[in-house]
């Protein structure tokens, strides 16, 4: 698999700019509109937010799944592409895993608790799709940031060549 570098097609730098950008409404959207907050479960906002929240990490992922190109191979973004410190690493691995393992596939891991017998009469689950909390959705808007500045900066190197 390619990285995705200044040497890469403009079109795929300005994919994964959209998907930061898309990622980043999301997270201002939940941010400005207080969502955390929202403490009732049934309330439609909850619903919004667990909505807004997921859209956020699958936006914020996808330039690092793997992508398809033209001729066939796949190109992909480094998560070490950019300087994050090791909360980000970590929030960035969190994200990863929650897309891979709730939002895109249903993992056993993430809705079974552990050391509990799920083939007997027990059926308690936890929510692995609870949003990230207040922190983590600011952290992650600070590290949208960067990926952006990033990509911008590999767009002018790209247009250059």
């Amino acid at each position: 698999m390619r990285e995705i570098d200044s040497n890469s097609r403009l079109s795929r730098l300005d994919i994964a700019l959209f998907d930061f950008r898309e990622a980043r409404d999301f997270a201002e959207y939940i941010l400005r509109e207080r969502l955390h907050d929202v403490k009732s479960s049934i309330a439609k906002a909850k619903l919004a937010h667990r909505a807004f929240n997921t859209s956020m990490i699958v936006s914020y992922i996808r330039p690092f799944q793997g992508n398809d190109e033209p001729d066939g191979t796949k190109v992909r973004l480094s998560a070490v592409a950019i300087s994050l410190n090791e909360t980000e690493r970590v929030l960035h691995e969190e994200v990863r895993n929650k897309r891979n393992k709730v939002f895109a596939h249903s993992e056993w891991l993430s809705h079974e608790f552990e050391g509990i017998n799920f083939d007997g009469l027990i059926r308690i689950y936890k929510p692995a799709s609870d949003p990230l909390t207040i922190e983590k959705t600011e952290l992650l808007l600070g590290m949208i940031g960067k990926w952006i500045k990033h990509i911008k900066s590999l767009r002018v190197t790209a247009k250059q060549q």
